[in-house]
């Protein structure tokens, strides 16, 4: 079915704009408490170090970028990543089940190959699927999270087609300081974490370890037995830093998770009880940083990283389930800052990447990337117009070289406290290890997949301080897609694809306790080659949220609407689905914090993915203290 739709001209997608408009222009003005479990509004003195590689404040920067601070993070009191991305009305987080499974995340309506993932700035991209799986990141020692929009290949090479999620780590610093959680709940659940931190002068540290245990549901929507899953993680970080001009930073992070998995039912093509197919996974992150102030007018970083995974498949009752996959990534970075004026900074740089893949008995390959970047930021008329313009050349082993751009504006009109973003670039995509060399799929004379898009938003303070909205419209052209010859029954360049949207969001402080935030996101997606729209893309998403807060007091309430979107998997749409959850924590005494939350209050039945299972109401509650 040809479900493309001009949403600019289309009477039905008007209708849906008009009747969001109005909803966000009453919201600020309830006296309603809707709680926010997503991204914090953020304040004008935010800075982030994505969209260009710089320290820069949020709303100088020309991309369309949302932050999740880890405040924000910290109130929502949620066990894994994916639940605090499933707030974010841009992102549509995809669960193969219960806790632990795969889950991946498509950035406005790109595939999840189309989105890099970094850690500290490190690419955690696995290096044989292109994708990430975030079900098994803790968000007990996150920083905050930075979600840059639109190709960014420029700066970040190949992945970088629909943006880049950057999960940025706590650091350490002042007093030492302890901090310990346990929470329990539903599901058999328990998670205990805990973490030291501090640092003086010139050293700082900090270092976290969690667990987290639960009995799970089936992951099957047919199935009955519960498989469950148990994860361990300790992350640290460790900086020192003898002057101004000298500064190094080791980070590291190592995890082990055990996932129980149900198989596949040939029969009926749906995924079914499966009693003992179990995952087990290693993942390991180890970088070093160093920065050098060489000049007043010359900054100098080199980074060192490796990011390994290990995943073994285990089933004694078929012969198919059982193997193993071990992925390697090493990098090396060399980024020079170049402050020319106090308006003009141009950023400029190479990379070498290595990356690695072995599937035990298929394949065991590895392959190098070879990249030089160039970035330009101006600054003019107090700062009222920002022009950004980059450039990059990656030479990849085997799909060749290959060179993507971007420009971009941001303008500022004080007297009106409007905001006007637009920008536009290329971003391509290398094909994976499994791509080029499994056995009688892969196809070495692939070519990069590649990308074009254009955007334009506005954002406007309608109270400074008080009420903001924007309204962002993008298009994203996508071409030399990797699938499945339906003939050859290997990989090759047969697809191409264009996604239109619309993103709108508003914040409002009701009152000195009372914050409000919704989000609305329109996507029109269509595949050129069938005519189809896009596989577990919907067609829109709102979220709305809002939060009491207090001195020793923090109430949210939430609300996510996922509308209806075709599953190519089960060939069938996919009902849309409201969730409505509950959170609140309450400082009992010095350094004691008890919370809790409900997740899916009204119990409502769902499927993020055909054929796989998602939790009903659950209720979960624990203490924090610190030391």
């Amino acid at each position: 079915m040809n479900t493309t739709l001009h949403c600019l001209n289309s009477r039905f997608c008007v209708k849906r704009l008009l009747t969001l408009f109005i909803v966000l222009a009453i919201a600020p003005f309830s006296t309603i408490s809707f709680a926010s479990a997503q991204e914090k509004p953020v304040p004008l003195e935010e800075v982030i170090v994505t969209a260009t590689r710089l320290s820069e404040p949020v709303e100088e920067s020309t991309s369309d970028v949302t932050v999740i601070t880890g405040e924000d993070i910290e109130k929502m009191n949620v066990q894994l990543l994916p639940d605090v991305l499933r707030t974010v009305p841009e992102l549509n987080v995809v669960q193969n089940g219960s806790t632990g499974t795969v889950a991946t995340v498509l950035l406005r309506g790109g595939n999840s190959t189309h989105t890099l993932i970094l850690i500290d700035g490190i690419r955690v991209n696995s290096t044989t699927t292109g994708s990430f799986d975030f079900s098994g990141i803790s968000p007990d020692d996150i920083e905050r999270i930075e979600i840059v929009k639109g190709p960014q290949s420029t700066i970040y090479g190949s992945e970088a087609m629909a943006g880049v999620i950057n999960i940025l780590t706590k650091k350490g610093g002042g007093k030492i300081r302890g901090d310990i959680s346990l929470e329990a709940g539903s599901f058999g659940s328990y998670a205990p974490s805990a973490a030291i931190s501090g640092g003086e002068n010139t050293v700082r540290y900090r270092l976290t370890a969690g667990h987290l245990s639960t009995d799970g549901i089936s992951a099957a929507k047919s199935g009955q037995e519960r498989d469950s899953y148990r994860n361990s993680f300790v992350s640290g970080k460790f900086g020192i830093q003898p002057s101004d001009a000298v500064e190094f930073e080791i980070t590291g992070r190592y995890s082990y998770d055990r996932t129980e998995l149900d198989g596949f039912d040939f029969l009926s093509m749906l995924p079914s009880d499966d009693d003992n197919f179990v995952q087990r996974r290693n993942s390991f992150l180890l970088s070093g940083k160093g920065r050098v102030l060489l000049l007043p007018v010359l900054e100098e970083f080199l980074t060192l990283s490796t990011s390994r995974e290990s995943l073994k498949f285990t089933d004694p009752d078929t012969e198919f389930n059982n193997y193993r996959i071990d992925t390697r990534m090493d990098t090396i970075d060399w980024q020079n800052n170049f402050y020319c004026s106090e308006g003009y900074t141009v950023t400029a740089g190479a990379e070498f990447r290595n990356e690695t893949g072995e599937n035990k008995g298929n394949f065991d390959e590895s392959l190098t990337n070879k990249a030089l970047y160039l970035n330009n930021v101006i600054r003019l008329f107090n700062r009222d117009l920002i022009l950004n313009a980059g450039l990059r050349y990656d030479d990849h082993a085997t799909s060749g070289s290959k060179t993507t751009y971007r420009i971009g504006a941001l303008y500022s009109y004080r007297p009106f406290a409007v905001r006007i973003r637009s920008s536009y670039g290329t971003g391509f995509r290398a094909p994976t290890l499994n791509e080029l060399f499994f056995p009688f799929y892969g196809n070495l004379h692939l070519k990069p997949e590649e990308s074009t898009s254009w955007e334009i938003g506005a954002e406007k303070d309608i109270i400074p301080g008080k009420v903001t909205v924007s309204l962002t419209y993008f298009d994203q052209k996508y071409k030399n897609l990797i699938q499945t010859d339906p003939v050859t029954w290997s990989a090759a360049n047969i697809a191409e694809a264009e996604i239109r949207g619309v993103e709108t969001n508003a914040s409002a402080s009701v009152a000195e306790n009372i914050s409000i935030k919704a989000g609305y996101t329109y996507l029109d997606t269509e595949d050129k080659t069938t005519g189809q729209v896009l596989t577990r893309r919907p067609k829109d998403k709102i979220t709305v949220s809002s939060q009491f807060s207090t001195d020793k007091m923090n109430i949210m309430l939430s609300y996510i609407f996922v509308g209806k979107r075709y599953d190519a998997s089960v060939e069938r749409y996919l009902p849309s689905y409201s969730l409505v959850g509950m959170s609140g924590s309450y400082k009992a005494g010095k350094g004691i914090t008890f919370f809790g939350r409900i997740e899916n209050l009204f119990d409502a039945d769902y499927e993020e993915a055909g054929g796989y299972n998602t939790p009903g109401f659950s209720v979960y509650g624990g203490m924090r203290v610190s030391l």
